[in-house]
């Protein structure tokens, strides 16, 4: 694309591999693009290439939908959960794959954290909807304010975004309204789930 005049990207993506994710959101931040989701955007979608967009565009009956990254990991301690498969796929004893499997994480809550810095966005967006009040078990969506709220503006919406039928897609999706001190900074408090 080097050569090309490009100013929008249009992107349906269930997510995929964080690196990869990052690469793209710094390519599309560095090259000032729109991004439009005309149908869904999840996991690394909306971690790090829709946040990372000049103006962004979500169609009527899209959405775009969060559910943790490796910071919520490292917080949580959910990245123990690779150690096993990593002593199954490469064959690794406990300790062996418990010290590798820490410094992946490690390494890729750096990344992250240096991107999110970069794109002026908070991380914590990617993970709001796993913590308490909300618990949300797999995906979650926020409305244009509370997105902003975390730094990701420029953000249209359809009217009755938070209505969305998302009952078409392959994963567990659903809408949670925060209360407005949360969003902004607060890391406790209400707010309502739908």
């Amino acid at each position: 694309m080097a050569n090309r005049p490009v100013r929008r990207l249009v992107i349906n993506s269930g997510g995929g591999e964080v690196e990869a994710g990052i690469a793209l959101g710094r390519w599309v931040f560095r090259q000032r693009l729109d991004v439009e989701v005309p149908g869904y955007c999840l996991s690394s979608c909306a971690n790090y290439v829709f946040p990372a967009a000049g103006r962004k565009f979500i169609a009527p009956g899209a959405v775009v939908a969060w559910h943790g990254n490796y910071h919520h990991l490292k917080a949580t301690g959910l990245w123990t959960d690779d150690i096993a498969a990593r002593m199954q796929r490469h064959g690794e004893d406990a300790v062996t794959a418990r010290g590798k499997a820490r410094a992946e994480m490690e390494r890729l809550v750096q990344l992250e954290r240096a991107f999110f810095a970069d794109i002026g966005v908070d991380e914590y967006l990617c993970w709001i909807g796993k913590m308490p009040p909300y618990n949300v078990p797999n995906y979650y969506f926020l409305s244009r304010e509370d997105m902003a709220g975390f730094g990701v503006t420029q953000v249209q919406t359809p009217p009755g975004y938070e209505h969305t039928d998302v009952t078409g897609l392959d994963a567990s999706v659903e809408f949670i309204s925060l209360n407005s001190a949360l969003a902004s900074g607060k890391r406790q408090g209400g707010g309502e789930r739908r």
